[in-house]
């Protein structure tokens, strides 16, 4: 392009076609973020469950052979327990727990009582729907 009147050439980038492809790229990633699911596959016992924010909320997965998972990484109960009480200062957490229906009960309540030790008051168990 060039100026009529000065003879110079303008330097000047259309970038209308970048900021489209970079606004649908966001809408598509904040469409498909919460139909990401967390943690390991369990095969879940079935109930009538209610719903909790799952926003801030820790997901811990309890699996068969005492083998503990937070996010996908496996855990032993005491880094369970430092991990949680890192977490705990903050407002509005909740902890949902994830328990294979093959592991033992006490499993479960080693970790609702690493919960409880950490002061952090919502609690839920992930269930599958009947």
């Amino acid at each position: 392009m060039r100026n009529r009147n000065n003879k110079t050439t303008l330097a000047q980038i259309n970038i209308t076609n970048l900021v489209d492809i970079a606004l649908t790229l966001v809408i598509t990633i904040l469409m498909i973020a919460p139909m990401v699911e967390q943690g390991i596959e369990v095969s879940l016992p079935k109930s009538s469950p209610y719903e909790m924010k799952i926003e801030k909320s820790i997901i811990i997965t309890v699996a068969p052979d005492n083998q503990y998972y937070i996010g996908g990484k496996q855990m032993s109960l005491s880094e369970i327990y430092d991990f949680l009480k890192s977490k705990s200062y903050e407002k509005e957490i909740s902890v949902i727990v994830k328990g294979d229906e093959k592991v033992p009960y006490k499993n479960i309540i080693k970790v609702l009582d690493i919960v409880k030790k950490c002061k952090i008051d919502m609690i839920g168990l992930a269930t599958q729907l009947e």
